[in-house]
């Protein structure tokens, strides 16, 4: 699987992408520290992007709007470690098809990339879920 990352964390990054090339066996075809730099150098070139929530510059639901906006396909998993403030209703309506916990993330990753890729949602109970 071709994944693109973007986090603002360079530690963070560069241990994710370890974990998906050395364990998961997946290849990273990019990577951005904001969501600016995501829409400014994405091109269609991943299956999946990993996209951090709270960014400097871009934040990453206003980058995943404007990502799915230019690209319909795209397939946008949420990373952050706040799951507490994540909204549901708000994730998916700006376009992501999924969410992953930092503090879970080698927990839920795999089945997270699996579900999403084949075209399934990935949310975990612990979101809010607003009425």
């Amino acid at each position: 699987m071709k994944i693109f990352l973007v986090d603002d964390n360079t530690d963070f990054r560069l241990t994710l992408r370890t974990f998906l090339e050395g364990f998961l066996k997946h290849e990273i075809v990019g990577e951005a520290n904001d969501g600016q730099i995501f829409i400014d150098t994405y091109k269609g070139q991943a299956d999946i992007v990993l996209m951090d929530i709270n960014m400097p510059e871009m934040d990453g639901l206003k980058a995943t709007k404007m990502g799915t906006w230019q690209d319909h396909e795209v397939k946008i998993i949420a990373v952050s470690q706040y799951a507490s403030i994540a909204d549901l209703q708000q994730l998916i309506g700006v376009g992501f098809k999924g969410f992953v916990s930092k503090t879970k993330l080698f927990d839920n990753l795999e089945n997270a990339l699996e579900t999403v890729s084949k075209g399934g949602f990935f949310f975990p109970d612990q979101l809010n879920k607003k009425k």
